[in-house]
């Protein structure tokens, strides 16, 4: 007994670093990353640390015919759900929605019914999860609530360790919910404190910082908002006089030398301001408001091999080089695009910011950012809209000013800019062009993608134009028409036997880049797919924007809620007529000629079985219709010519009995 306690006295330090140094950001030195140890809960059954507040997500559905937004969404939740591990014990998962979820869904019904679908995280395998929300109006009562919950799950190693079924998916669902999230018509709902949702004794779903307005959307921004109860009882009002709203950030220039070459390898120029709730000693909560100092004391790392960089900043640096304020910023960079990924503020709670606060020290942790500040390498990424960032209902980091590069700096300076999509929208617009006709239809392309043996995947015929917004240098706003040429080579990504997603990639010039994204209907039966995802990147320049006054600024455009052109799973789908769909407020799309089978295709590439989209009218069935036509004539003809000889007989024996 005595040597297992020695055994057990040798192992617990060393489990103990092997968890808090588990959880340190790759590419961020430790002293950024560092946060005060906690005393272990239970010493025997080493309980991973718990999770950070969950990040808020913004997510939205448009109408799939006119684009106009018709459900609005923002929120965080956090999962735990309760699972058999091999050995027969009863263990809980707890994992959080990504604030980058893929979202889709649809809008109001002949039920009064609408909902959204977050999938995350995607990848050529199909998502892990997938997070449907059910909303219903109640036309009577003139509101409406929350109605049903689905959560679809993989039990993946990552998030159900030693799981019974490894990577089985299972499915909790709660139906016909009262009283939750409700609100009046024509007005949004707003929670701030948390709110928890059971489903039987498996699931525990706790929702944070929710805004949701599900109908009656009147663009991208939440009508006036119903608040929760707890908010009101929760939320005490200030006892102490507010502190002077403080003016915008001041943007700093800040950069990171290669030690052995002395050259810059990232540059990022930024205001950025930060609001953080915290604790005070009576238990009331109070708001910090402060900037980062642009004078602040810079380091880093530059790329180190793996496709990351990071910088570090710190202010006031004290004599003793010590900061109350540390915030790093790491850098990822992937198929030539580079983004910010991750996000870590380590804060002491000063007097001079956080007045009678009842803690000292903290730490804000924001990964798997993603698309965050992203442009390709060798580029910078410049947006001068304000950019905000929130860490749960704790934190919010308001971005201003914003350009920055972290790989492939050149002479010390900024590459071409990859401009922000708010920065070219948010400009008061002239009056546009007056017409808004396409150019004539070009061939239609005929595209193939193929796997890693070679066979083809994916197969897509289609004529593709563009219609995109842009100014002219005496800032009168243009459009001009872009035409995807149909001898260009593709490229794009396959399902395989067991994925839900494929893509096809068309790039042209060194200057433009179309990527459309086909996926398979999850969560029913699997057996159909739909276009659900456009993405567009292109850069202005003379020839195809004549006069730009942006000529040189690379732009990215995307609508990742397409929903069109559904079709079989192993089946063409074939639709002759034009479809306009848009990419976001700048850019639209024509689609015509399209005949496409993303998924199921045979090994030498030809179309399979077709359908026909309800566009085109009544689906042919293998000519059928054609010659049905064909007959109809023909029979047309015939009675016709029947009538015609049948009254020149009748004529002709007429005057012979006359003339008797």
């Amino acid at each position: 007994m005595a040597d297992s306690r020695e055994l057990l006295a040798l192992f617990l330090p060393i489990l103990f670093l092997y968890f808090v140094l588990g959880t340190t950001t790759a590419g961020v030195m430790p002293r950024f990353g560092e946060v005060a140890s906690e005393e272990l809960a239970d010493a025997t059954t080493m309980p991973p640390p718990p999770l950070p507040p969950p990040a808020i997500g913004h997510f939205n559905v448009s109408d799939s015919s006119t684009g106009v937004r018709c459900i609005l969404v923002q929120m965080g939740v956090q999962f735990k759900i309760q699972y058999d591990s091999k050995d027969g014990d009863t263990k809980m998962a707890d994992f959080q929605l990504s604030p980058y979820a893929d979202d889709s869904g649809s809008c109001v019904d002949g039920q009064g019914l609408a909902a959204i679908l977050l999938q995350w995280p995607l990848s050529d395998e199909g998502p892990n999860y997938q997070f449907t929300l059910s909303f219903k109006k109640d036309t009577e009562a003139s509101e409406f609530h929350l109605n049903d919950i689905v959560l679809n799950y993989n039990l993946t190693e990552d998030d159900f360790p030693d799981a019974n079924e490894t990577n089985a998916i299972k499915t909790v669902e709660i139906h016909d919910i009262q009283g939750t999230f409700s609100a009046p018509l024509g007005q949004s709902y707003k929670c701030r404190t948390e709110q928890t949702v059971q489903i039987g004794n498996v699931a525990t779903i706790n929702f944070v910082g929710v805004q949701l307005q599900p109908f009656e959307v009147k663009g991208d921004v939440f009508d006036e908002p119903k608040v929760c109860s707890e908010d009101m009882v929760t939320t005490p009002a200030p006892t102490t006089r507010p502190a002077p709203p403080l003016p915008p950030p001041t943007v700093g220039h800040f950069n990171v030398t290669d030690p052995n070459s002395g050259a810059m390898c990232i540059l990022v120029s930024l205001g950025l301001q930060f609001k953080i709730q915290y604790d005070s000693r009576d238990g009331d909560a109070h708001l910090a408001d402060f900037q980062l100092s642009p004078q602040a004391d810079v380091g880093g790392e530059c790329d180190n091999g793996q496709g990351e960089a990071s910088i570090l900043m710190r202010w006031p640096l004290g004599a003793d080089d010590k900061a109350p304020y540390t915030l790093a910023l790491v850098f990822t960079k992937s198929r030539n695009t580079f983004s910010l990924t991750g996000l870590v503020f380590n804060y002491n709670l000063t007097a001079d910011d956080f007045p009678d606060a009842n803690d000292t020290q903290k730490t804000i942790t924001m990964n798997d950012l993603k698309d965050q500040f992203s442009a390709p390498v060798g580029q910078s990424y410049k947006c001068e809209t304000e950019q905000t960032l929130q860490d749960g209902t704790v934190a919010t980091l308001n971005f201003v000013g914003v350009q920055l590069q972290p790989f492939e700096v050149k002479e010390n300076s900024f590459g071409a800019p990859r401009v922000c999509s708010e920065d070219l929208t948010t400009t008061p617009r002239p009056p546009g062009p007056s017409t808004t006709a396409y150019m004539p239809l070009p061939i239609p392309g005929d595209w193939k993608v193929t796997n890693s043996s070679g066979m083809v995947c994916m197969r897509v015929k289609a004529s593709v134009q563009f219609k995109v917004k842009y100014y002219k240098t005496d800032g009168t706003m243009e459009q001009t028409d872009l035409t995807v040429p149909p001898h260009i080579n593709a490229t794009g990504t396959c399902a395989g036997a067991t994925g839900n997603s494929a893509s096809l990639v068309l790039a042209w010039d060194n200057l433009y880049t179309v990527t459309i994204k086909f996926s398979k209907d999850i969560g029913t039966d699997s057996t159909s797919f739909k276009l659900n995802n456009i993405q567009v990147e292109y850069t202005v320049n003379a020839d195809g924007f004549p006069e730009c006054r942006d000529c040189g600024t690379n732009v990215r455009a995307s609508n990742l809620t397409v929903n069109a052109y559904h079709g079989k799973v192993g089946r063409a789908l074939t639709c002759t007529t034009p479809m306009v769909i848009p990419v976001d407020t700048n850019v639209t799309m024509k689609i015509a000629e399209l005949e496409a089978q993303p998924f199921g295709i045979g090994r030498d590439g030809q179309f399979g079985e077709t359908d026909q989209c309800p566009q085109d009218g009544t689906p042919s069935d293998g000519g059928t219709s054609g010659g049905t036509i064909a007959l109809a004539v023909c029979l047309t003809l015939f009675v016709v010519i029947a009538i015609g000889v049948t009254c020149f007989f009748y004529r002709k024996k007429k005057s012979q009995y006359q003339s008797i």
